[in-house]
């Protein structure tokens, strides 16, 4: 997976599922506090209207307990009267009705049903007709000797019908042994005063009829139908007329009757209240996470873009493209390594540009001893011949006696044979260039005599046979000192040789004790060493073998040149000491001056 799909799979994993998750549980624990506290409100309000219509209940069949006890009631529903006219006088100078309806509001109209045929229709008594006989409540009634509640119609001065509550008790007249019904009607003005102003709807029903009182317009169907299911109580949700309402049903028993009392109270707006703050809250819940989830996209999009860069200038660098861009953008971990990685670049270029100066130098080398091998196969030369041939007329020599010429030619063959073998080698050891100058100073001491002295001197306790040393570099130095600085020396000539080793470098210094040089003569010298011109051929020789150092071991290497007039000259070569890696036997160790002639 690339970068930026493991960090939104991270997202996915570590934020997005637990948030959601632990989001929706908060909603769902929200929403079950929500609904348990709308149902503590309604039980609440529930049992406020229980302890209303308990008192209402009460007092109610107090007022009618009153009525049918009271002895001018029952004297006026004994008597046998001899005119109507005589009887509605009575009917009207009884208070009792009146003064029950102006103490208790909660009573909207009082009924008394008699048998007693004496008695006309009045405001409050009513005789008893056949019509009436029949309907239901009377029946239940006359049958009934104790207090009963019904909910009934009742017709106001409008027409309006509605539902009322009615208690019904029996009046007994004992003289006359019958009984009159005494029937007093519940307020619903007065009980909605009562009730209302929680903000919660209530409705009341008896037993299982319809409801007598609702401050909400429904069915009625359902309330009824909830609380006969559920053993008269009730607490929870429910759907009421389609809608989904949160409340509690309880009921009672009123005094002295055998009726029970309905009461629900419920909150049809507390689910659209949860629905809408459930609806806000995933709102919320969609916008963080849609806000996290695009920070973190457009951030693991810009990390994964630079993650790329860096990996593809890395590609690049690998594939050998070290042109890469300078500019990251970002201030951490990433830009640190990209800058290490620039580093890091120039840094290889700059090694491959050294690797390629040390291998142009040595190819440089390599093609000056191939044109110093050239030169020398250029004489045709067989070196077997030449040397078969040196040493027949050596032995030529020395059968004729003459031994000078014997010795000469076999240091001739020996320097000859030296040149050859080391033509094409790199290097060779410092005890063989030693013995070679020797040969070398042997042959021009036989040529000059007592013109060219020579000494060569080694440091006490350096083992010649073990270091290394570029072949042929002392010979120029050597015929320089003989050819130029003792060539006005007729006698008492001397070339001295010095070697020595110092902090791991290798020092050997020509002397001559021949004319010297004036400053302005070992500057035009030192010149053409250093500055040769290509097209001069004056101290060539001297010019290649500074040349020649410069190349094989390093700048810090190389020739130096000291003169006085009228002295001598001294050239000093250094070199690094390197040991060759062939263990030497016998080297030349523990003496200071090697040879001397």
């Amino acid at each position: 997976m690339h970068v930026q799909q493991q960090l939104l799979l991270i997202f996915l994993v570590a934020i997005l599922i637990p948030g959601i998750a632990v989001g929706l549980y908060i909603m769902v624990s929200t929403r079950t506090q929500l609904i348990s506290h709308y149902q503590d409100l309604a039980s609440s309000d529930n049992a406020r209207v229980k302890s209303l219509m308990l008192d209402l209940t009460s007092d109610v069949y107090n007022r009618s307990d009153m009525l049918s006890s009271d002895q001018d009631l029952i004297r006026i529903l004994e008597k046998n009267y001899a005119s109507s006219a005589q009887a509605s006088e009575e009917m009207d100078n009884y208070s009792g009705f009146n003064e029950l309806l102006a103490q208790d509001a909660a009573i909207k109209d009082v009924a008394v049903y008699t048998l007693n045929t004496s008695l006309p229709e009045g405001r409050y008594i009513h005789p008893v007709s056949d019509t009436l006989k029949e309907t239901a409540w009377y029946l239940k009634a006359s049958a009934s000797v104790t207090p009963f509640w019904l909910q009934e119609d009742y017709s106001d001065d409008f027409n309006n019908e509605t539902q009322v509550l009615c208690l019904h008790t029996r009046i007994f007249l004992p003289d006359i042994s019958s009984y009159a019904i005494l029937k007093l009607s519940v307020s619903t003005n007065n009980l909605k005063n009562r009730i209302e102003g929680s903000g919660l709807s209530t409705f009341l029903w008896l037993n299982s009829d319809e409801l007598f009182y609702s401050s909400k317009k429904i069915t009625g169907d359902t309330l009824p139908l909830l609380s006969s299911a559920s053993g008269s109580s009730f607490s929870g949700t429910a759907i009421i007329d389609g809608t989904p309402a949160i409340g509690c049903v309880s009921s009672f028993n009123p005094t002295y009757t055998d009726d029970i009392f309905h009461m629900a109270s419920f909150d049809f707006n507390g689910f659209s209240y949860i629905d809408r703050l459930t609806v806000l809250y995933l709102l919320g819940l969609a916008a963080i996470m849609c806000a996290s989830f695009l920070f973190i996209y457009f951030m693991s999009r810009h990390f994964s873009k630079r993650v790329v860069a860096l990996r593809e200038s890395m590609h690049s660098a690998r594939m050998g493209n070290y042109k890469v861009t300078d500019s990251f953008s970002g201030k951490d971990e990433i830009s640190e390594a990209f800058e290490d990685l620039n580093a890091m670049i120039q840094s290889i270029v700059m090694k491959e540009a050294s690797i390629y100066q040390a291998q142009l130098k040595t190819k440089e080398l390599e093609n000056q001893q191939q044109k110093m091998e050239f030169k020398m196969l250029s004489s045709q030369i067989n070196p077997h011949f030449l040397f078969n041939t040196l040493e027949t007329i050596r032995m030529r020599a020395i059968v004729a006696g003459n031994r000078e010429v014997a010795d000469a030619i076999k240091l001739l063959g020996k320097s000859m044979r030296y040149v050859l073998q080391n033509t094409a080698n790199a290097t060779s050891t410092l005890k063989g260039e030693l013995d070679y100058i020797e040969t070398y100073l042997a042959i021009q001491r036989l040529r000059f005599h007592d013109r060219v002295n020579y000494s060569l001197k080694v440091q006490a306790g350096l083992d010649t046979g073990a270091w290394l040393l570029m072949p042929l570099l002392l010979q120029p130095i050597v015929e320089n000192a003989i050819l130029h600085g003792l060539e006005d020396v007729e006698e008492n000539g001397r070339i001295i040789l010095h070697v020595s080793m110092e902090n791991e470098t290798l020092r050997i210094k020509v002397f001559d004790n021949g004319c010297g040089m004036s400053k302005a003569e070992l500057e035009t010298m030192q010149n053409n060493i250093f500055h040769h011109p290509e097209d001069s051929a004056k101290s060539i020789g001297l010019s290649n073998i500074y040349k020649r150092i410069q190349l094989y071991y390093g700048k810090a290497y190389g020739i130096s040149v000291s003169s006085k007039k009228g002295l001598g000259t001294c050239v000093t070569l250094t070199v690094p000491a390197r040991k060759s890696p062939v263990k030497t036997e016998g080297g030349d160790t523990g003496y200071e001056t090697l040879h001397s002639r």
